[in-house]
């Protein structure tokens, strides 16, 4: 299987999701289309597949015990940027993009199997900064969006549309740990306020 999705992958990033067919993939895998169906049903399916694939290198560091909710948060944003950040999630991106008129139903897949994994992750860290202030859980998903978005949206953004290169280590590592600082800040005021209004 994965000589058949790193095949695919090839295939659909040189040609593009709507004009690769399955006889392309199945050519660049050394596979039979008959044998390619067997494994996958529809390219959809296909691309599907592709695409929790590379989910699935998506490991989040173990925390350690002497970890704070700021260790952790800072070390689960930076493993997110890493991963966001490579050229093969900007490129798969990219092509996602592209193909949108095409295929709308593409943009649902991606955000299915390519989002999931780290948002929830980065939720439960943020369930827990709840929690410890006192703050409503159902504000989880906000604050996710809220912390990725302050410390690697404009990254990302500037990345995927090519207009900067990705950030260096350094310059991620300080803008990460900055975010992190300002949210968790953010997260206290919030509790004062909620205790004295």
């Amino acid at each position: 299987m994965l000589a058949l999705l790193q095949a695919a992958e090839s295939v659909f990033l040189a040609k593009g999701y709507y004009n690769a067919t399955m006889n392309d993939v199945a050519r660049a895998a050394g596979m039979s289309k008959k044998t390619v169906y067997a494994l996958v049903e529809s390219k959809a399916e296909l691309f599907a597949a592709l695409l929790s694939h590379h989910q699935s290198l998506l490991e989040f560091p173990t925390p350690k015990p002497e970890w704070d909710l700021r260790d952790i948060l800072c070390a689960h944003m930076l493993c997110l940027a890493r991963f966001l950040l490579s050229p093969t999630q900007i490129a798969l991106l990219r092509l996602i993009m592209a193909e949108y008129t095409h295929s709308p139903d593409l943009g649902r897949v991606f955000l299915r199997h390519r989002i999931k994994k780290a948002k929830s992750k980065l939720e439960l860290c943020l369930l827990e900064a709840t929690r410890a202030q006192g703050l409503s859980a159902a504000q989880t998903k906000e604050m996710a969006a809220m912390l990725f978005g302050m410390a690697l949206g404009e990254f990302h953004l500037g990345t995927l549309i090519g207009f900067r290169n990705p950030p260096g280590r350094q310059t991620l590592e300080k803008r990460v740990r900055r975010s992190v600082d300002i949210f968790l800040a953010g997260c206290c005021a919030e509790k004062t306020n909620l205790i004295h209004p």
